[in-house]
């Protein structure tokens, strides 16, 4: 995507257009390095370059405030995009380029500790065993399940996702699982009850 900056030359009055450069995506940044749009943002968010936004289902990586007031990067929401995204420039791209070996290295290093080297594997072959996609939540779930020993920062690792997203489908499970409980304790304290009621009656 080239981008072009109109600036008002003083000596004619007429507005010139100044080629910026080409400006890419992150998904195409990815592309350039041979990785997918999830292990892309792992390793931008690891160098600083991506910060998380917003909560909830909401929340989502974009270029960092630092990179925009740099002017190397651009937030977008054209009418047309459902979604925003972000732009990065050519200063941004050299940057990262400079950076790139040394992030993946520290990324790669995370993933395959032995807890998570393991976990991926059993995920993996779970998935071949059950011939259909999980959503990020549900195998959030099974990680948790099956591997209890790790830590929501290992379980984020095991899916390329932040901790803060492994923490927020925790939380929703142990609140689901609360209120679980509750209902099935005032269901055998109802049915107590009657029971008492029946024997007084007898």
């Amino acid at each position: 995507m080239i981008y072009q900056q109109e600036i008002l030359d003083r000596k004619t009055g007429e507005l010139i257009s100044v080629d910026q450069g080409d400006w890419i995506t992150i998904r195409e940044l990815g592309e350039v390095f041979g990785l997918g749009r999830r292990q892309t943002t792992t390793v931008l968010r690891k160098m600083g370059f991506l910060q998380v936004e917003g909560g909830g289902s909401n929340s989502r990586h974009r270029i960092a405030d630092w990179v925009v007031e740099k002017g190397w990067g651009k937030r977008l929401k054209r009418k047309r995009d459902k979604y925003p995204f972000d732009v990065i420039g050519p200063q941004a791209f050299e940057w990262i380029k400079e950076r790139w070996a040394e992030a993946l290295s520290a990324v790669e290093r995370e993933r395959f500790t032995e807890p998570v080297q393991q976990a991926r594997q059993a995920l993996d072959e779970y998935l071949a065993y059950r011939g259909t996609d999980m959503s990020v939540q549900m195998m959030i779930y099974w990680l948790e399940n099956f591997f209890p020993e790790l830590t929501q920062k290992q379980i984020g690792t095991v899916l390329d996702v932040s901790q803060p997203l492994v923490s927020r489908f925790l939380a929703i499970r142990a609140k689901q699982r609360s209120e679980a409980a509750a209902l099935k304790n005032n269901r055998f304290g109802q049915v107590e009850d009657d029971d008492r009621v029946i024997s007084l009656v007898a």
